[in-house]
Parts: C-alpha cells; structure tokens; sequence
C-alpha cells in the first residue's frame, strides 16, 4: 500500500508540473546583418511580441551577423530544417525559384512603402504559395531592405563612370546582370566579407542601402556615395514550411501578425535612415553625390524584358502591374 500511495503522488506530481508549465516551442532564427540593422531590430522585435502574444509558449532565438552561415546557407538550412527561420533576399531566393528575382529588377519599386504594397497582393501572395509548394519554405514576413547606392573612392555620375569598375555584389545572378547593365566590372563577394575587400582593394566599391552603409561601417573605407537607387530590395522572413503548418491555428496567427509588425517597422527606419544618413556621411568626410539618374534607368531598362521567361507563367506584363501597384 504505501509503494502504491508514493506512486500515485508521483504520478500527481508529474501530472501537475505538465499541467502548469506548458512544453515550450524554440526556433532559431538566423540573418546576416549586424546588431543594430533595422533587419536585426526587426527580428528581435518578432521575437519579442511573439512570447509577449503567446504567453511564452513561443520562443524565437536570434542569431545574428551571420553565426549561422552566409545567406544562402541559412536560406538552404531552413529549407531542409536544421534552421527553423532565417532572413533571406529576392536575389537569393531567385537563385533557386526563379520568379521572385522580378523583385531585384532596377527601378521596379518607387520606395520602401512601395514594396509593402505587393508584399499585400494578390500577385504576391500566388507566388509565395507557389514557393512554399516548391521549396517546403513559406514567406512569414516581408519587407524592404532599402534602397542601394553606390559607393567608391571617386565620384560616379553616370554609367560611362563605372568602365573598368570592380564592383561588388552578393552572391546572385540577378545582381551580377544589374551590376554588368549599370556599366561595371560586377564581382560576387559574400556580405561579411564586404568590408576587407573594400580595405584591400579587391574591389573599387560596393551598392548598399544607406542603412546598410552605416551599419556595416563601409564608409570607413569609401570617399563617394552616389544616389544611383538603382534597386529597392525585397527582404524575406521565411520559416520552414512543415513547422509552421505544425503549429495550431492560434500560434500560426501570432507569428504572421508579429511578422507583419515587424516588416512595417522595418520599413520606418529605413525611412528614417534614408532622410538622415547623407548628413552623417557628410559629418564623416564623405561626398554625397547625385548622379544621372535617368542615363542609370536607360542602361539597365531592358532587363525585365531580358528575364522575363522567369516570371512569364504569371503573365507577361507582371513587371509593369508591380510597377504601377
């Protein structure tokens, strides 16, 4: 009898304990950027609502400044799973599905609200479900990454400026044709790995947004940022598709509802960025210069017409309607 009597308190005791302390789910979620980049802020302020929404039956753990591998490393990791979320672009996603690079087209997106936009249509949301079917990985989140620039160690205004010119870009095909159709030498380099090729002379200059500039300290090692907004980025929070289908229905809401606040955020400190950072570099000793803007949009203007096969099953005239969203 008092075998059995220690049993059942046992048994009670375990019961209780699982009752009061619900099983907690953890995910890791992995960028590229620095502490501080307003993708960084983004993804600490999910993590934040998350617990905050879910009363702490959802922790997200974030990995920042590429601990995790490169962007297309963590990018492949979530598609297999051993990473649960990460930050990815649409340079890097194009890599593998195709119809997302329509994103990285120059002069696609008039600015960062503008990317907010589609992010809402009807047109996005078909391939982000066709992604997801295809890749076992599903957009949680998306925003823009700002508007990139181009920095150097002479002034550059217009195309004819970039003859002979090593430019750096990541590690994606669509950024090499842009880099090739602005007039310059594109060379593919991984984002951590930016600033000592600046320092070292591998490359002339990079194309970054502003935010990124500041926040990678690029400006150390450059004298000119030129206002080529040749590219507004679209910017990814994805999460591995079979675990976020595992989730119930509430905590499924909770995470797109706090990725969405997260994306809107990311977007007004872009904004933010953009309107006070060219007094910064000024303060730093950099030339803010601006460029012909109009001889940039005529040298790259025939590459939606160019790429187009990409996207074509969602209809020919697909770059204009996001054009005019």
């Amino acid at each position: 009898m008092k075998k059995l009597a220690v049993l059942s308190l046992a048994l009670m005791l375990v019961f209780s304990f699982s009752s009061a302390a619900p099983a907690k789910t953890v995910f890791k979620l992995a960028h590229v950027y620095n502490p501080g980049h307003a993708w960084d802020k983004g993804a600490h302020h999910v993590a934040k609502l998350v617990k905050e929404k879910s009363g702490g039956e959802i922790e997200i753990q974030v990995f920042p400044a590429s601990q995790l591998g490169t962007e297309e490393q963590i990018t492949e990791a979530v598609i297999f799973g051993s990473v649960d979320m990460c930050v990815s672009g649409a340079g890097q996603i194009g890599n593998l599905f195709k119809p997302i690079s329509i994103c990285e087209m120059p002069y696609t997106f008039k600015d960062n609200n503008h990317v907010l936009r589609f992010a809402k249509s009807d047109i996005a949301q078909k391939m982000f479900s066709d992604l997801e079917k295809e890749f076992n990985i599903k957009v949680v989140g998306t925003s823009s990454f700002g508007i990139r620039q181009l920095t150097s160690n002479k002034p550059v205004k217009s195309p004819s400026d970039l003859k002979g010119f090593k430019l750096r870009v990541p590690e994606q095909n669509i950024c090499v044709a842009y880099g090739k159709a602005m007039g310059a030498d594109p060379t593919p380099i991984a984002y951590a790995e930016a600033y000592m090729a600046l320092q070292q002379g591998v490359v002339d200059g990079l194309e970054n947004p502003l935010s990124a500039i500041k926040n990678m300290k690029f400006y150390e090692v450059q004298k000119y940022i030129n206002l080529t907004s040749h590219v507004t980025n679209v910017c990814f929070f994805l999460m591995n598709g079979p675990k976020f289908n595992s989730l119930s229905k509430d905590h499924q809401k909770i995470m797109q509802d706090s990725f969405g606040a997260a994306s809107q955020m990311i977007v007004d400190l872009l904004n933010k960025d953009d309107q006070e950072l060219g007094a910064f570099f000024e303060s730093q000793g950099l030339t803010v210069v601006k460029p012909d803007i109009e001889a940039f949009k005529k040298a790259t203007a025939d590459m939606p017409m160019k790429f187009r096969k990409w996207w074509i099953r969602y209809g020919e005239d697909l770059h204009q309607k996001i054009q005019g969203m």
